[in-house]
């Protein structure tokens, strides 16, 4: 018997991917979950970033094992494949905006590229409370993409390409405020190209010197900027994303920690279950067992 997976969606509850690589999809948070009970159950999109703007209400929110409450204006960065939930107060206001990674793909040849790749690269909260003139200029840009997509006029996508990068530059500017910046700009390149090759290859397992030789620099040097960017190893950012994607299948499958173990690209499942217990401090069953308790 097969096995079920993580539920993956085009958009929640829609399990058909949309084959456009223009596609983006706007709507506002009511619309989608007033019928769930304000409620949309842990699920991840294989091909699709999103971007959730919280204009005012209650959010519990859930990407992959950390959950968060968030009150009032915020953004949430939800990059394809993360898995996530949310269980929103009743009239809570917000736009959730959805976006196929293709349709992205000229921005990462642009100018553009320094400013989106980076901020589409991993989970992240971006809190706009503090912050309402940023609000203020961010609200006309979502309330224009809305327009775009409910009427066919002339330029409609190219309107909403240009929108769509408007509205992930000031992301990015408030993201980047609080975020202390590599300052070399070729360390900063390495360090964004290191995040994702190892999205590619971790189940490889790939070596620190494998890594440093597809970027054309020293293992010493490479280690330095990961280290400069991220304040760990090479190696301890490839752990960390085997560790997550373990974490995912234990949570949200029913797949045998043997399986797991063989998918993560370990060839012993004793191995693994060491790896685990070393880095998350418990064994791949009792972490289950920890976890089989109610999502938000």
């Amino acid at each position: 018997m097969k096995q079920p997976t993580i539920p993956h969606f085009g958009l929640y509850g829609e399990s058909s991917w949309i084959n456009d690589p223009e596609f983006f999809h706007i709507e506002d948070i009511e619309s989608r979950s007033s019928n769930l009970d304000w409620k949309i159950n842990p699920h991840r999109h294989a091909q699709l970033f999103q971007i959730l703007i919280l204009k005012s209400g209650e959010a519990q929110v859930q990407l992959d094992e950390q959950q968060r409450k968030l009150q009032g204006a915020w953004a949430i960065i939800v990059p394809a494949g993360i898995v996530h939930g949310f269980r929103f107060s009743p009239n809570t206001d917000g736009r959730v905006i959805s976006i196929a990674e293709p349709l992205l793909e000229d921005a990462y040849q642009e100018k553009a590229a320094a400013f989106i790749k980076p901020l589409l690269s991993q989970a992240c909260y971006i809190n706009l409370n503090s912050h309402r003139n940023v609000f203020s200029e961010l609200w006309p840009l979502i309330q224009q993409l809305e327009s775009e997509s409910a009427f066919i006029r002339e330029g409609r996508a190219l309107m909403s390409e240009y929108l769509i990068k408007a509205i992930l530059l000031l992301l990015h500017r408030q993201h980047s405020s609080g975020v202390a910046n590599v300052s070399n700009k070729t360390e900063g390149s390495h360090a964004q190209q290191l995040k994702e090759l190892i999205g590619n290859h971790y189940r490889k397992h790939w070596t620190s010197n494998q890594y440093a030789q597809a970027l054309g620099t020293s293992t010493s040097r490479l280690n330095r900027v990961s280290k400069r960017a991220f304040n760990k190893s090479i190696l301890d950012l490839v752990h960390d994303r085997l560790l997550i994607e373990a974490k995912r299948s234990l949570i949200y499958t029913v797949r045998s920690v043997e399986e797991i173990s063989y998918d993560l690209g370990f060839k012993d499942p004793g191995y693994f279950s060491r790896f685990f217990k070393r880095t998350a401090g418990v064994t791949p069953g009792k972490f289950r067992v920890l976890s089989n308790q109610p999502s938000i």
